[in-house]
């Protein structure tokens, strides 16, 4: 399915946004905002950045300047969107020379105010001959360089030009990320507007839109984020977006402080006992992914107590840890969870490691030292190994000390054995005689 030019546009327009985040780019462009605002200066204009849309500080003239600049803009950014228009029509799509002109073009927007974007918008609504979709791309596009930074501007331009857009996923990504940028600032605004436009936009207010305003308030303010989370019934989503967005040490710590006076509102044990399940697990990975001195260094001053802390061995790493730290979080585990949850924890986090690098981790296996750990560990790592190579698999199964441990690991080889011929099938009738399995 060719990718219309809309969403061409927007894909391009996220990926600029992602690279706004980068630090290098960032510098860019305010380097080349504080170069316009200089030659801004030069000419007589001066800008008082405390008031960027207060419209009594300006002069006539520059008024009519900045008005001047967001008409060329539009009308270089539409002559582009028809060369573009034109390459698709012939079936071809942006290549890499036309993504730079889009970067470009980035560049040039991000220096124009909120005043400015709606005089955009409107050249772009006025401009005769462009496809609807086209149309829908530029003034989505625009709408998205205001949101980065001045989301309830953004927000106010998407309700006036609502009606222009007719694919929803646009439409949504921009009602989701203004929301979560303006909750950031003023969450109890950001909520106010979508109880205003909730009815208006039914389907653009949905469920992702408001764990957007969760996941902005609880940057700042988890315990309000809680408290967001049955007015607008999201229940374990909610939980989930305010614990995911705590990417910080001292996010973590703020959020887990909040946990408990939430867990207090709650009347219903299940519900209870889930939410702080989802806390501790999206805590201990975001605290995970900074590596692990510093996630395990988080893990022991938050104080978990008893009970959370044998949550954190239920699997919750699995996924987020380096590769290469994954022997000395088995060792942490075995070190530091309840026996049987770190049992659980090791097991998931070895049989992961082998399916990507047996040989790294059957490595860190024969240097590791006996003990709990390592028993798991062998376990998991045969259990595993068994349906690719079942010999070696059984050479660490037989490592374990007799008992029924051993027994368990040697039938669940026999279970995984490969039986892709019939030396195969006889070699594991004979690891069955030869081990006592029925």
């Amino acid at each position: 399915m060719k990718i219309s030019i809309a969403l061409s546009l927007l894909i391009l327009a996220i990926g600029g946004m992602l690279g706004w985040q980068d630090h290098q780019r960032l510098v860019a462009v305010r380097a080349s905002h504080d170069k316009l605002a200089a030659e801004a200066a030069a000419a007589g204009i001066v800008l008082d950045e405390s008031r960027a849309d207060d419209a009594v500080r300006i002069t006539k003239r520059e008024r009519e300047d900045k008005e001047a600049i967001a008409r060329q803009t539009a009308v270089d950014f539409i002559a582009f969107a028809r060369k573009i228009e034109a390459v698709e029509k012939k079936g071809g799509s942006p290549n890499d020379e036309m993504q730079q002109d889009i970067l470009d073009f980035m560049d040039r927007m991000m220096a124009l105010d909120s005043s400015q974007l709606k005089v955009l918008i409107a050249e772009f609504r006025a401009a005769p001959d462009l496809k609807d979709e086209t149309r829908e791309g530029l003034i989505g596009f625009s709408i998205m360089t205001l949101a980065n930074d001045h989301p309830q501007a953004a927000l106010t331009l998407f309700t006036e030009s609502s009606d222009l857009f007719e694919d929803n996923r646009m439409a949504g990504h921009l009602v989701k990320s203004s929301l979560a940028k303006w909750a950031k600032d003023d969450p109890l605004a950001a909520l106010e507007w979508a109880r205003a436009n909730g009815k208006k936009h039914p389907d653009l207010v949905n469920d992702d839109a408001k764990r957007g305003i969760i996941s902005g308030a609880a940057a700042n303010d988890p315990k309000l984020a809680f408290s967001l989370i049955s007015e607008l019934d999201l229940k374990q989503d909610g939980v989930r977006s305010v614990a995911d967005a705590a990417t910080t040490p001292a996010q973590r710590t703020a959020t887990l402080a909040a946990l408990t006076g939430y867990l207090a509102t709650l009347t219903d044990t299940e519900a209870k006992k889930t939410a702080e399940h989802l806390v501790i697990g999206e805590l201990t990975q975001n605290a995970a992914k900074d590596g692990f001195e510093a996630g395990t260094r988080w893990i022991t001053e938050a104080k978990f107590t008893p009970e959370q802390l044998a949550m954190v061995g239920s699997g919750v790493l699995t996924h987020v840890i380096k590769r290469e730290e994954t022997g000395k979080w088995i060792e942490w585990m075995g070190r530091t969870l309840p026996e049987k949850k770190a049992n659980d924890g090791i097991s998931n986090l070895v049989s992961n490691w082998t399916r990507n690098d047996y040989q790294a981790a059957g490595t860190w296996l024969a240097t590791t030292p006996a003990g709990p750990a390592k028993e798991a560990s062998v376990r998991a790592y045969a259990e595993t190994v068994a349906e690719y190579e079942p010999e070696i698999a059984t050479q660490w199964a037989l490592t374990l000390p007799p008992g029924k441990s051993r027994e368990q690991t040697l039938h669940r080889i026999y279970q995984e054995w490969p039986q892709k011929d019939e030396a195969s099938k006889k070699a594991a009738e004979a690891f069955a005689k030869e081990h006592g399995i029925d």
